[in-house]
């Protein structure tokens, strides 16, 4: 298969969008240049009007479809005028452009209104990926986007033509007045802290979708997950499915009636269009309603799942959609096995483990934990503290804060993590700059369909987003081998916001061995906001391990 960008599309309510040649070698080393004026745009996918955060005045924002190989620049001006901004690039590693990462206060300073910022960086991965709003919570206002890398090397046959099929929730208010609503001590004392519920979903930001199917062409469809919270199942009727890569890793070929997809994470998928052309068949995409709070919403009161069609002859008629929620099967994507067979990773150098939960704070909020610690940014971003600390207190998690959460990892140390999910419900999990080999899961609900024991396999799955479901665990390994700033979280929108997020400070010491150095436009952008670019965690340059108050 060839993840060519010149088949791939992104079709949504009015929205279609074809990308130039494909990349005829192994790496394109073509300078990609995408001008964003980050902007408000008006739309109703649904039928309800409201105000999305946009590109170029337009929503929903494009593709970025790109080539291995690409070196990508993206040249973003804040038009928003009462928000500020700061984009990461879902699954991209960033090797030596750790700056580029997007997540505001940790790898750079929000992006004000008007100002201008520049992210520039290697593409040596393939596969889908999106781009999102990394501050906020404004990509549930719409700030989200595929992004695609093709690559000519892919290891299966070229399919006919690739399809887009991002998947999302959509929410009618706006997400700053969500936020303050989900996190005041009122929601805690009315609610239980419950979070706020999709008011419908969307398939590539629209509804009622219908892609144009010849007879006996076969389909790569790379479908991603782009919503706040809800995890979808995805089914095509009649047709089966053949998963060939996951979150960017190739697998091999493992044949599904159906998905299931977190949030931020991506299958892509083969499907071989049938022979006859005497009738159309319905695709449904329905949310899993687990991390409601159905008390509040209850069942029936709106709408959970969204359909379109295949459409093989425009004259016959579009068949009524089935009900998938009858349908749903147990999920396992631990059956998944990389193409490239990489290898358990044996005798882990060091150990992590991070408890997920809830807590009421002093004032009666409900907020998100990691090991008992909700997380609140640095006054100076994490990166830029890791780039100015003197070298004998690099590896000191102290000068980062301590509701950073942080942790630091040995330049090449192979890392076992082990998530503890001790809340009654799934999390999706999401760690930048890298994808892991899931080693492990515990027990778990079966009202969630869980999988089952899953222990040491000799090929892990590899994946950047991982469910750990509702009183379960699960443990995970990666090498240490991308120094810099690396968030790890919770990937539901609302759960970042209320602080379940760590950091880990990879291999410090090579950082600056490496003479990373942040671009002046970054640093002008601190500047800009009065925020400093030196100092621990609070800005204090005289004494590196005191952090009381602002200096």
């Amino acid at each position: 298969m060839s993840f060519g960008p010149s088949t791939t599309f992104y079709e949504g309510a009015s929205f279609l969008t074809a990308t130039g040649p494909r990349a005829s070698k192994a790496c394109s080393d073509s300078l990609r240049t995408f001008n964003w004026d980050i902007t408000w745009a008006r739309g109703g996918p649904d039928g309800y009007g409201r105000p999305f955060v946009g590109i170029n005045g337009r929503w929903p924002c494009p593709p970025l479809i790109v080539s291995i190989g690409d070196t990508v620049r993206i040249n973003v001006v804040n038009r928003l005028g009462n928000e500020s901004t700061a984009i990461h690039f879902h699954g991209i590693f960033q090797n030596n452009t750790n700056y580029a990462d997007g997540a505001a206060m940790v790898t750079q300073c929000p992006i004000p209104p008007g100002a201008s910022f520049t992210y520039e960086f290697k593409i040596s991965q393939s596969g889908t990926y999106w781009y999102h709003a990394h501050i906020g919570g404004q990509y549930i206002d719409g700030l989200r986007g595929p992004l695609i890398v093709g690559d000519p090397k892919a290891p299966y046959a070229r399919p006919n033509q690739e399809i887009i099929l991002a998947l999302t929730d959509l929410y009618h208010n706006e997400a700053p007045s969500l936020i303050h609503t989900y996190l005041s001590a009122k929601n805690t004392q009315s609610t239980g802290g419950a979070e706020p519920v999709p008011d419908s979903s969307l398939i590539n930001e629209g509804q009622f979708l219908k892609i144009n199917i010849q007879p006996g062409q076969t389909y790569l469809f790379r479908v991603l997950n782009m919503g706040a919270m809800a995890a979808q199942y995805l089914e095509f009727d009649g047709h089966d499915m053949t998963i060939v890569e996951v979150d960017g890793v190739y697998t091999k070929p493992m044949n599904v009636r159906q998905l299931f997809v977190g949030v931020a994470q991506r299958y892509s998928v083969l499907v071989k269009a049938k022979t006859a052309t005497d009738q159309n068949f319905a695709f449904v995409a329905t949310m899993n309603t687990e991390m409601f709070d159905l008390a509040i919403t209850p069942p029936g009161q709106r709408p959970l799942s969204t359909n379109g069609w295949l459409v093989y002859n425009w004259n016959k008629p579009l068949p009524k959609p089935f009900d998938l929620a009858s349908r749903i099967k147990p999920w396992d994507d631990t059956k998944l096995v990389p193409y490239d067979q990489m290898p358990i990773l044996k005798n882990p150098t060091i150990n992590i483990e991070l408890a997920a939960d809830f807590a009421a704070n002093s004032w009666g909020s409900t907020r998100a934990t990691f090991n008992g610690i909700t997380y609140l940014p640095p006054k100076v971003p994490t990166l830029y503290t890791a780039l100015s600390a003197p070298s004998p207190l690099l590896s000191n998690p102290t000068i980062y804060g301590t509701t950073t959460n942080p942790s630091i990892l040995p330049f090449n140390a192979i890392v076992e993590l082990t998530i503890l999910n001790h809340d009654t419900r799934a999390h999706p999990f999401h760690l930048h700059g890298h994808n892991f080999q899931v080693i492990s899961r515990g027990e778990g609900d079966p009202a969630v369909n869980f999988p089952g024991l899953y222990k040491d396999p000799a090929v892990p799955m590899r994946r950047d987003t991982l469910i750990v479901y509702g009183g379960s665990a699960a443990t995970v390994r990666f090498v240490a081998d991308n120094p810099g700033v690396q968030l790890f979280h919770c990937h539901t929108e609302w759960h970042v916001e209320a602080g379940m997020t760590a950091t880990f400070v990879e291999a410090p010491e090579e950082l600056r061995r490496r003479g990373l150095r942040v671009p002046a436009g970054h640093e002008a952008v601190c500047k800009g906001l009065g925020v400093k670019t030196r100092g621990n965690a609070v800005g204090n340059e005289r004494d590196w391990e005191d952090l009381r108050g602002r200096w």
